[in-house]
């Protein structure tokens, strides 16, 4: 009889150890019994063993699948306890020991008690999925058709804005080379505010338009130094531009590449410049995650409100007076086109880190 139930014990231990979801086992006073790997990995704690629920669940909150806030995940797991109810199917918000958020599916059931009798609970499972990879690409196909359709209609208004640009430049010429002065000087500035708005419709186009991308092996420390000669040579006097040490090899399309990286020095200067003092920018490849190479831009600025940070890659956002806001839109297309990723590490501490991603060579 010990040695049946010690091969079952033996076999729910293996069979929590196999699954993919995570189960965590709460005895009658809320602290934590038994954790599977999975559920160890979901919530970043390689012993969580002992701890409460109130510890273990801090600063987590539940929501509804649709995003409806329900309040913070220790006071209904309270009421779990106490009511006996089944609380299913809730998204929770949960970042873990090392600042990652994550996006977890959950499930929480009470255990009856001694006998099956409801009072007092024996304990409570509870089931969590991590849905956190899931909801990313989610929100990456909600954005891709958002651009598509942005990218329609831009393509639509840049076309007709550079017709009636094209009849405003030729009366422009005309009056410029028959108009005495002041007239003359008149017509000159009516071409060069005519240049420019010709220049931002254009931008409009190039973003509407497909990307064909030659994907190539290539070295990106030559192109990114070519970048920070480029940006040096503008008008960022009291910034100190900077790439250090080695690049690796990828796989993508030089020019393009080119275009995206030049635009985030820039960014990346006219942040650093704007404080007292000299700025800094610094160019770095911090190592690989999974199949793709790192590199940071890394700027001494102010960095981006948490308020707008989940908006900087939407095209026509924009905080600058002059701005077109399709300046990191451009950078996340041509990222995206190398199969890449790009993202905004860092820029609540004083600073700004964007990340790039691309496919590496090796």
């Amino acid at each position: 009889m010990a040695k049946a139930g010690f091969d079952a014990l033996k076999l729910s231990r293996e069979v929590l150890g196999h699954l993919p979801s995570g189960v965590v086992f709460f005895d009658g006073t809320g602290r934590v019994v038994e954790a599977n790997p999975a559920a160890r990995a979901a919530l970043g704690f390689s012993r969580p063993g002992g701890l409460t629920a109130a510890q273990l669940f801090r600063d987590a909150e539940l929501c509804e699948s649709d995003g409806t806030r329900l309040g913070p995940a220790t006071a209904r797991l309270l009421d779990t306890y106490r009511s006996l109810r089944i609380l299913q199917r809730k998204v929770m918000l949960y970042t873990t020991s090392d600042g990652q958020g994550r996006r977890l599916g959950v499930t929480w059931f009470p255990l009856r008690g001694r006998n099956g009798r409801p009072r007092p609970p024996a304990g409570l499972i509870c089931l969590l999925t991590d849905l956190t990879a899931i909801h990313a690409l989610e929100e990456e196909l909600h954005r891709r058709q958002s651009l598509s359709a942005l990218g329609e209609m831009a393509a639509g208004i840049a076309h007709e804005f550079r017709n009636g640009l094209a009849i405003i430049s030729g009366y422009g010429q005309m009056l410029q080379h028959a108009a005495a002065e002041p007239a003359r000087g008149q017509a000159t500035k009516i071409l060069e505010q005519a240049a420019g708005l010709n220049n931002i419709a254009t931008e409009f186009l190039s973003f509407a338009r497909p990307m064909p991308v030659q994907l190539e092996a290539m070295a990106l420390g030559p192109v990114l130094r070519q970048c920070v000669e480029a940006v040096e040579v503008q008008k960022f006097t009291n910034v100190a531009v900077s790439a250090e040490g080695r690049f690796p090899q990828v796989r993508g399309d030089g020019i393009l590449l080119a275009s995206a990286f030049l635009n985030l020095l820039r960014n990346a200067c006219e942040a650093a410049g704007a404080g007292k003092g000299r700025g800094q920018v610094r160019v770095c490849a911090p190592g690989r995650a999974g199949t793709l190479e790192r590199i940071q831009i890394i700027d001494s600025g102010p960095g981006v409100p948490a308020d707008i940070a989940d908006r900087i890659f939407v095209p026509f956002f924009t905080t600058k007076p002059s701005g077109t806001g399709l300046g990191l839109a451009m950078v996340h297309k041509i990222v995206t086109a190398h199969r890449g990723v790009v993202l905004l590490a860092d820029g609540t501490r004083g600073h700004t880190v964007f990340e790039v991603r691309l496919p590496s060579c090796r």
